[in-house]
């Protein structure tokens, strides 16, 4: 037991050594156990000021760096977070026509997520280059395995899609996500009923992108979406370094009212090379995504195929894209520990590059992909397809993660626009280089 002159001696000094109980109980409880290991307090007074210390407020947020600036309650029920980043992309382009240089801000994002009473969710995420919004949404989580999000949101449709633009294996995604839904106003129901096995997404929204509602109250159509995915590594291998994931997904919506039904660029972010669009009075988009991720270790290996069909007023026309790719950590680092089922998550290296030394992560990779238009505009349809019809690109890139928030990228992109001419070329050739971090 403590005489009072005892108590009264440690109480003094842990108030002298908080500046008169400034510091917090971060530093009371650190002077406590320097004066345990010094011997100045014994093994049973050791347990009592432990046992009686005071009672951390249940309110109270604590700060702290886990890739990223995080603050959360004592039991983790509330938490705070201030997220972001800032891609600054070089371009150097070379057809046959012209060569081009450029320096970009591809993006920037500001933005803040919260968890409140542990089954509320919120993002809202600010773009300021573009000057709009990127997320904002409200989430009711009750368990990871049921999850409902309402407002402006990604998706889940296609597994590239789902993959985070800090961590695709290239600078920009496939030709086969230029024809994905995207981010979009609406409501998602999602989870996870079996952990890393399989994967639910069911969606209704506006169909018309990112900020966007409906274009008038005469075009009052939704898209309905779902989406299904398998992980079998469990069953295929004891081995906990293999992927096997099989994805699939559906859309469909219908517009009053003709126009563009969508326009894409190349993988380069260079020429628009196709646009299509319909004269109808009506028309019905149809989307399917079929994904295919195979990794062992180090190595990965992913296909995808999407395909979007319209029917306007009776015409109908289909476009399809595809890619596959193979990529390879140098460094060693797998790829199973940097999977989820809504895409892949930011690799941490195993000898993170510092002022001591180390090397980062390295990865190397070639991706192939085709676009194919030549179903999109029947003859004698109000189908209008413009461009070049069979576009195909080889992209091959390497990647350097230093740390686990910084990251640069490299990426020769060719592109072969094929028997059609597309602005006078007939095709493009880029060098494309991103630095990038994020928190």
């Amino acid at each position: 037991m403590f005489t009072k002159g005892k108590k009264a001696l440690i109480a003094i000094s842990v108030a002298s050594a908080l500046g008169v109980v400034t510091g917090g109980a971060y530093a009371n409880e650190k002077l406590i156990d320097k004066l345990y290991e010094k011997g100045v307090i014994s093994d049973t007074e050791y347990k009592e000021i432990k046992a009686e210390k005071a009672d951390v407020d249940p309110n109270a947020l604590k700060g702290k760096w886990k890739g990223g600036f995080k603050w959360e309650s004592a039991d983790k029920k509330n938490k705070f977070q201030v997220a972001g980043r800032v891609q600054m992309d070089y371009y150097d382009y070379d057809t046959d026509v012209e060569a081009e240089t450029e320096y970009s801000i591809r993006r920037v994002y500001l933005g803040v997520k919260a968890t409140i009473d542990e089954i509320w969710g919120v993002e809202a995420t600010f773009n300021p280059d573009e000057s709009n919004l990127e997320y904002g949404y409200l989430d009711y989580k009750p368990s990871k395995k049921f999850i409902t999000r309402f407002g402006q949101q990604k998706f889940y449709a296609g597994f590239e899609e789902g993959t985070s633009s800090r961590f695709v294996d290239f600078l920009e995604r496939s030709v086969a996500d230029g024809l994905h839904p995207g981010k979009q106003i609406g409501i998602q129901v999602f989870g996870e009923p079996v952990k890393k096995t399989f994967f639910y997404a069911l969606g209704h929204y506006n169909g018309e992108g990112s900020n966007a509602g409906e274009e008038d109250f005469n075009n009052d159509g939704k898209d309905t979406m779902l989406a299904v995915a398998y992980n079998a590594a469990g069953a295929m291998s004891k081995s906990k370094d293999v992927i096997a994931h099989v994805g699939y997904a559906a859309a469909q919506g219908s517009r009053n009212g003709g126009g563009e039904i969508f326009a894409i660029d190349g993988e380069a972010r260079g020429t628009e090379f196709g646009s299509w669009s319909t004269s109808g009075a009506s028309f019905t988009r149809d989307y399917t995504n079929a994904v295919l991720v195979l990794a062992k270790g180090p190595f990965k290996f992913m296909t995808e195929r999407t395909a979007v069909k319209a029917d306007a007023d009776g015409s109908s026309g289909e476009v399809e894209a595809s890619q596959l790719s193979l990529v390879w950590r140098l460094t060693g680092e797998t790829y199973a520990k940097t999977y989820s089922m809504k895409g892949m998550k930011g690799v941490k290296p195993n000898q993170p590059f510092t002022s001591n030394g180390g090397l980062g992560s390295w990865e190397i990779g070639i991706r192939r992909s085709e676009w194919d238009a030549q179903a999109a505009n029947p003859a004698g349809t109000n189908l209008t397809y413009t461009g070049s019809d069979l576009v195909k690109t080889t992209t091959m890139g390497v990647t350097w993660v230093p740390t686990e928030k910084v990251r640069f990228k490299a990426n020769l992109v060719d592109t072969d626009y094929g028997d059609t001419l597309v602005q006078g070329q007939a095709d493009e050739q880029a060098f494309i280089f991103r630095a990038q971090v994020d928190w």
